[in-house]
Parts: structure tokens; C-alpha cells; sequence
């Protein structure tokens, strides 16, 4: 057995995805030329989640510990903490505004004061049953003239901020974490998961002009909305492909496992793409005789689902405020997003902006397998993390030559151009 080495090197990041279907664990590292690179990554089918919430720590710890030993074995590290994505209807947001009197006095705005800011904000909240999971600055204000988005080198006395304030419910956030310890990890930082998915695959450019990511799990439909470059908007529907193979079980009495295989394999929400005379074999519980079910029902019943799912998802970017530009962009992605014919009802039935489908990116040696719509929250929290440990390091000394605001978003410029 290769003897492994702990992650205590400072260029390594690790994060795991803990979702409904699937643990996925991501090992990356800051590569020379200062980009996040891929390093190696596991994943398992996993059913310890439910709509986002640990119902069975045990099954998800010994997940967590076998995606961990996959990347040791194929790497030698040993993984001892890392970023963990959190989601469900107990997330909820505020954007709220702050006033620092002591930002400035040292004459001029400097970059250290607003890094500082997403801890300052934090620190000054008590939020009872609630845990902060991101403080993310949106715009600035001084002196009366709002929407400043760098205030670096102003010359003020005191700032005003605006932040996309992320919370989770305790109780949800501690277990996660309880969780993790449960695998022998440590944990780092909760990453919010539709924020992660925004991070793979928005451009900057994108989120300048008003774009959004509904990213569609295995029990959740998480969204999140960006505005004039920053997160506006964060938000959790409790369906997903669960969802789908759940209906198929009540309505036809077959095993769980047993309508996932037919949605896989027969599924489609667009009825004039299959042959309507199919037949499909299934076996109710309980009974040992096979029936025919016919293909055109099964697949008008996940229609029916799809149709309840892309109108909550409408609504919710409506409440978001995205449609107010027609030119605004909706990415679908996610696991369950893959559903045949699903994508196609999106781009009819989601008016007033555009629709495109969303896979991860930017990230130094993917492999063809990560860019797959179901990793794109792994693959994001890998590029947050990379910039949060980067801000933190220029915070300390480590590296001066760091400056984390905009930092992703230059990467992601230089990534497309490579």
C-alpha cells in the first residue's frame, strides 16, 4: 500500500460534494501558474440525503471515507479537512447593508480592509438557529454615490456595504458537520452548492449582464442569480430527480430501484420523440407476474412532474428579478437535468430570457467526466475555495503578489483563451 502524506501543504484543496445520489470528493491544487488544477477525484453512489438534510450520517461518513482512500490510493494524500457544499430549503438570504466607520483611516481605501469585509459583516451578526455560510459583497457606496464595485484607492472616511448575506439553519449545518467528523475529516468552510454551480459556470461577463444557474440534484432544484457581476439571489425548490422515480414507484407499485432503471432507460418528457406504441416489462411489489407498462405513460408522468418543476423554477427566477431583461441567461444543469426532452420544455416554457444548458468549467486539467452536468458544484467549490484560500493567503503575507477581487474571473478569461 502507498504510504500517504497529509494535506498539510497549502497548495492542496479538497472539497466534497455530499449530495442525494452521490458523494463526490475533488483533490485540486493551485498549479504554478497560479491557476486551481485537477489532482484526482472519487465518487460513489451515496443515498444518505434527503431534499439536502442528513438523514443517515453513518451511510454518508462511510461514503465520505471511501472517496477519500480512492484518492489516496490513486495519489499517496492522506485528506484530513475539507470544503463541504451545503443546500436545502432551510438556505435563505438577505441583502443587506452595513456601515464600517473605521474602513479608510489610513487615508485611502485599501485592499486589505476589503477582504476583510465578508468577516466583518459576519462577526457583527447574531443570527439565532441560523449559521452564516457567505457574506459576499455586491456593490459599495461612499459619500452618497452608490453601485461603486472596487473602492480600492477611494479616499473616504467610512464605506458602506451591500452583501448577499447566506444563512443555513443550525441544526441542518451542525449535523453536516458532525457528519464529516464521523469520516475523520476536518471541515474548512460550507460552501452554498448553487452558488458553487454559479462559480463553473458563469463567465464574469455573464454575471455582469444577469445570468442564472438552476442547478437540478437529486432531491433539490437549487438557483442562484447574478447581477452586475455578484450574487443577488439564492434559492432551493424541494424537487429533483427523486422526485421523478418517486412518482413512478406510487403510481405503478414497483421497487425504488426498479423505476430509477426505466426512467434511465425509457424516460423522456417529449412524448413525439418516443415510439408511443412501446411497451415496457416491470414487476409490482408483491407480485411475482410482470406487467406491460406503456412507455407514452410513463413519460407523460414525468412530463407532468417536469412541467410542476420548470414553473417553480420560473417563479423563482421571476422573484429574483432576472426576467426584467429578456436578454438574461438561465443555465440548466445538475444531475437530473439530463432527463431526456427536459432541457427542450425549459427553453418553451421559461419565456423572457435565454435558456442554455450548463456544464463545468475553468477548472486546470477536467477531465471529460467532471464536465458532466452533475459535478458542476464539486468542480465550483474547488474555484471558491481557490480564490478564498488565496485571499487568505495574501491577508497573511504568504503571497503578496495575490489580489483576490476578480481574481476567478480573470482566471476564467485566460482559461478560454488557452
Amino acid at each position: 500500500m502507498t504510504q500517504g502524506f497529509a494535506d498539510t501543504n497549502s497548495d492542496l484543496i479538497t472539497v466534497i460534494d455530499v449530495g442525494t445520489t452521490k458523494v463526490c470528493t475533488v483533490l485540486a491544487r493551485k498549479s504554478k501558474k497560479g491557476f486551481p488544477e485537477l489532482i484526482s477525484f472519487s465518487s460513489i453512489p451515496c443515498s444518505g440525503v434527503k431534499r439536502g438534510n442528513v438523514v443517515d450520517a453513518s451511510v454518508i461518513s462511510d461514503a465520505i471515507r471511501q472517496t477519500v482512500n480512492d484518492i489516496r490510493s490513486s495519489t499517496g494524500i492522506d485528506v484530513k479537512s475539507a470544503y463541504v457544499g451545503i443546500t436545502g430549503s432551510h438556505i435563505s438570504y438577505e441583502n443587506r447593508v452595513d456601515y464600517f466607520p473605521t474602513i479608510g483611516q489610513q487615508g485611502v481605501v485599501t485592499l486589505d480592509e476589503v477582504a476583510q469585509i465578508p468577516d466583518m459583516v459576519s462577526e457583527g451578526l447574531r443570527i439565532p438557529g441560523r449559521k452564516i455560510i457567505h457574506a459576499l459583497p455586491m456593490h459599495y457606496a461612499v459619500d452618497g454615490f452608490d453601485g461603486i464595485k472596487n473602492p480600492v484607492g477611494m479616499h473616504v472616511s467610512g464605506l458602506e456595504v451591500t452583501t448577499h448575506l447566506v444563512t443555513a439553519d443550525s441544526y441542518f449545518a451542525d449535523k453536516l458537520e458532525d457528519t464529516l467528523k464521523m469520516a475523520g475529516m476536518d471541515l474548512k468552510l460550507m460552501v452554498n452548492e448553487p452558488y458553487a454551480s454559479g462559480e463553473a459556470i458563469l463567465t464574469q461577463t455573464e454575471k455582469d449582464a444577469g445570468s442564472a444557474v438552476v442547478d437540478i440534484g437529486g432531491g433539490t432544484t437549487d438557483i442562484v442569480i447574478f447581477k452586475n457581476g455578484s450574487a443577488v439571489y439564492t434559492g432551493s425548490i424541494p424537487v429533483g430527480g427523486f422526485q421523478f422515480t418517486n412518482d413512478v414507484c406510487l403510481t405503478y407499485n414497483v421497487a425504488f430501484s426498479d423505476a430509477e432503471e426505466a426512467k434511465i432507460k425509457f424516460g423522456n418528457t417529449e412524448l413525439s420523440a418516443i415510439d408511443l406504441t412501446e411497451t415496457i416489462p416491470v414487476s409490482p411489489i408483491g407480485s411475482s407476474a410482470t406487467i406491460e407498462l406503456r412507455r407514452r405513460d410513463l413519460c407523460q408522468l414525468m412530463r407532468e412532474r417536469a412541467m410542476e418543476l420548470i414553473r417553480l423554477i420560473d417563479l423563482k427566477l421571476q422573484q429574483g428579478g432576472l426576467k426584467e431583461n429578456p436578454n438574461s441567461i438561465v443555465y440548466i444543469t445538475g444531475g437530473a437535468s439530463q432527463l431526456p426532452g427536459f432541457y427542450e420544455m425549459a427553453e418553451q416554457f421559461i419565456p423572457n430570457c435565454v435558456v442554455k444548458k450548463g456544464s463545468p468549467d475553468f477548472l486546470m486539467g477536467i477531465t471529460d467526466d467532471l464536465r458532466n452536468p452533475c459535478y458542476a458544484t464539486a468542480i465550483g467549490m474547488v474555484l471558491h475555495a481557490f480564490v478564498v484560500e488565496s485571499s487568505m493567503e495574501r491577508r497573511l503575507g504568504m503571497n503578496d503578489s495575490i489580489e483576490s477581487s476578480g481574481l476567478l474571473g480573470r482566471i476564467k478569461k485566460l482559461l478560454k483563451l488557452a
